[in-house]
């Protein structure tokens, strides 16, 4: 007991050195701030302007030049038949009387050949005309009243063997005795697009104001006109011209009333 009652005196005895405790002061807290609205993000869709819509172009129709006057009917079937004579009438019936023959065809088959070059690539590139033009007297023009290039008489010549190819396209698709490599099968097919030049060409011509075949249009527009009488030195042209002469004396190439 003794030792307990020391304990208690000691602790009542000594000083309470330890100053009190200061209640700390409450901190104001900042008032919240109300968060920022969020910023709408606009569509891509909504934001896009719409693109005005480009006006068509209207199409102008290819008018003949002024100071031409087209050619006739009867003008222009003898040009036809002029020019398709020389460049693969001769050298189609050449090959195929020398085929019967039993003479050597070269030499007359490279004759037809050459008629036919000189046709389709010397008089339209050196006179801008081919033999039936000269005879018939008639021209080629375009839409700025001048000559169209030599490669437009090439592509109207090239009609006769585009027909003939296709034909011939038609006779091995409807054989029964085809032998069908994939080089016939290429021919067909090729000669067989090709048979659409001149059946659209044919369909053009009939259709609408310009009356113009599918190698006119290609070209730009091309007319085959009236024409003065070429100046040249040249016998073969003077010949030619010599023809025409020959052929209007005649009334041969004046149009007939319908």
């Amino acid at each position: 007991m003794g030792l307990l009652e020391k304990a208690e005196k000691i602790q009542t005895d000594t000083p309470d050195d330890d100053p009190a405790k200061a209640v700390p002061e409450p901190v104001a807290q900042p008032e919240p701030v109300a968060p920022e609205p969020k910023k709408e993000k606009k569509s891509r869709r909504r934001g896009r302007k719409k693109k005005a819509k480009k006006a068509k172009k209207e199409r102008v129709p290819r008018v003949m030049p002024d100071g031409f006057e087209p050619a006739g009917t009867v003008r222009a079937s003898g040009r036809y038949l002029v020019d398709t004579t020389a460049n693969w009438g001769i050298m189609i019936l050449t090959a195929v009387v020398m085929s019967q023959a039993d003479a050597d065809p070269t030499f007359p088959i490279i004759g037809a050949l050459l008629m036919a070059l000189g046709n389709m690539f010397y008089l339209p590139s050196k006179f801008s005309k081919s033999t039936g033009n000269i005879i018939t007297g008639t021209q080629f023009v375009n839409t700025r009243g001048d000559n169209p290039m030599f490669l437009y008489h090439i592509a109207k010549s090239a009609n006769i063997p585009i027909i003939l190819a296709g034909l011939f396209g038609a006779l091995l698709l409807i054989s029964e005795g085809t032998d069908w490599t994939t080089g016939t099968k290429v021919y067909v097919g090729i000669s067989l697009t090709l048979l659409l030049i001149p059946i659209i060409d044919r369909f053009l011509r009939t259709r609408g104001e310009e009356k113009l075949g599918f190698w006119d249009r290609l070209f730009g527009g091309v007319w085959l006109v009236t024409a003065e009488k070429t100046q040249s030195d040249s016998g073969f042209i003077q010949r030619l011209q010599s023809i025409g002469d020959y052929a209007e004396q005649r009334g041969m190439l004046d149009e007939k009333d319908k």
